[in-house]
């Protein structure tokens, strides 16, 4: 049985969605339920594996540090943004 539901795309997605089902000889649903199910089993694998794990604090801040960038440069965003 289908359930009706809404979904909003990115243009760039609809797009593409629409030249898979024009290639495919199916309608947009259609392909849009088989890249579901694909992406479905991807995350559940992923998951299982402990890739969503629930950080502690600690963990958490050594995971941002980790993503750390540098400050302000010289660029003219910065220059603007932090009044260098």
């Amino acid at each position: 049985m289908l359930v009706r539901k809404q979904i909003l795309l990115e243009k760039k997605q609809a797009l593409e969605l629409e030249e898979l089902a024009l290639l495919a000889g199916v309608s947009m649903s259609e392909v849009y339920r088989r890249i579901f199910d694909e992406g479905v089993k991807i995350q559940k694998k992923r998951v299982a594996k402990g890739g969503n794990k629930k950080l502690g604090g600690a963990e958490f801040m050594l995971q941002q540090a980790r993503k750390a960038v540098a400050g302000p440069g010289d660029s003219e965003y910065d220059k603007y943004a932090y009044d260098l």
